[in-house]
């Protein structure tokens, strides 16, 4: 690991926003589901985006899928992507994957895809390569990555907090990074404690603020829609007036 990502901590020290330094902010977050794969009901999830604005699903990519049960084939992506069309996320897995977009090789994927997340740490360098393919792209905001934060000249990039990696885990704290892009957070988020954990959120967040969560959402390791269900009825009854976009 370079210097400069082990320093992410301390060096970013300016670059948080803590919950006493922040206003609340306006609006219901936006809400992305992240995990549909083959066992998923397509047409369950359109009737659940057409009446949950501010709702989308994630769909995962991986160059390499190897029949894992969260990486579908591209072909079963293209084809739910475009049930889907505007009211998906395409998350990026890997170096291979990443490259593919690159190099332009993934339009039939992104294209009806309203943002595309590349998971992993994104170089500076990479940030234009990447969002010049997508609609609106959402890189990482961790320890373990780049701070791109602070990086301009590419209107379309959003953030996602995710210090949990993937791994399911709430922080005992949350931070935004003290930024004009629009961001997300991510960590151990279900209907279990949604409604907690924004109200936390909520704190330190900023107009167009969403939420995604993966973990909470599998049973036996499959995407459950019935966990969905519950996690958009503990969504719905967040004391905000509106949904972000």
């Amino acid at each position: 690991m370079t210097a400069q990502l082990m320093n992410f901590a301390s060096s970013n020290a300016s670059h948080v926003i803590a919950a006493d330094d922040a206003p609340v902010a306006a609006g219901r977050p936006g809400m992305t589901l992240t995990g549909v794969d083959y066992r998923t009901d397509v047409s369950a999830l359109q009737d659940l985006v057409a009446t949950n604005p501010g709702l989308e699903f994630g769909l995962l990519y991986s160059a390499t899928p190897e029949a894992r049960r969260r990486y579908p084939e591209l072909s079963w992506l293209v084809a739910t992507a475009n049930a889907l069309a505007g009211r998906c996320a395409i998350h990026v897995c890997g170096r291979l994957a990443r490259a593919q977009l690159i190099a332009g090789e993934l339009e039939e994927l992104v294209a009806p895809a309203a943002r595309v997340q590349v998971n992993g740490d994104v170089t500076p360098e990479e940030l234009p390569l990447l969002a010049r393919r997508v609609q609106t792209l959402i890189t990482q905001f961790n320890p373990r990555v780049h701070d791109l934060s602070q990086e301009g000249g590419v209107s379309n990039h959003q953030l996602l907090v995710d210090a949990s990696g993937g791994r399911g885990i709430s922080p005992s704290a949350w931070h935004r990074p003290n930024t004009g892009k629009v961001v997300g957070f991510a960590g151990g988020l279900g209907p279990h404690n949604l409604e907690a954990e924004a109200s936390r959120l909520a704190m330190v967040a900023r107009t167009g603020w969403w939420l995604d969560m993966e973990e909470s959402l599998r049973t036996d390791d499959w995407f459950d829609v019935g966990r969905c269900r519950g996690v958009l009825a503990a969504w719905s009854a967040l004391p905000y007036s509106s949904t972000a976009p």
